[in-house]
């Protein structure tokens, strides 16, 4: 009887504690709802030239060294999406895309608050050390810091 009352008493605490984390695990999804979240979206299509991979590969390591903690967080999403993709040609209309891209957004909930198409990466693919300081720059417009 009492190995009975002991598993019990065992079983009671292990809920308590999972119930626990689940309550606070969705107060945080609630909370990061509410402040939002930035989303560094890289549009390429099927074919990559060595310029378009560069872009992806220069961008996602500015952002990566810059903003580790954001990243961990999931403050800050890094996200690559072919547009040659059926599910994913909405977003050529949506932000009026011509060509490979690093777009940067602000969404709160399920709502988008603003956008910018970093179109500079273009112009900076011949200095890695620019190219990553203007990343950096805009994503921090949107993150505040």
């Amino acid at each position: 009887m009492k190995i009975f009352s002991k598993l019990i008493y065992m079983g009671i605490i292990v809920l308590v504690l999972v119930v626990g984390e689940i309550a606070a695990t969705e107060e945080k999804t609630k909370t990061s709802a509410k402040e939002g979240k930035i989303i560094a979206y890289y549009f390429h299509g099927t074919y990559r030239c060595p310029s378009c991979t560069k872009i992806e590969k220069w961008s996602y390591e500015a952002i990566k060294n810059s903003f580790p903690k954001a990243l961990k967080q999931g403050r800050l999403l890094w996200k690559l999406v072919n547009i040659d993709k059926p599910e994913n040609r909405h977003f050529v209309k949506e932000y009026g895309l011509f060509t490979k891209s690093l777009i940067i957004t602000e969404v709160k909930g399920e709502k988008q608050i603003k956008w910018k198409n970093l179109d500079k990466v273009w112009q900076l693919l011949r200095d890695q050390e620019k190219f990553s300081a203007y990343v950096t720059q805009e994503v921090k417009k949107y993150l505040g810091n």
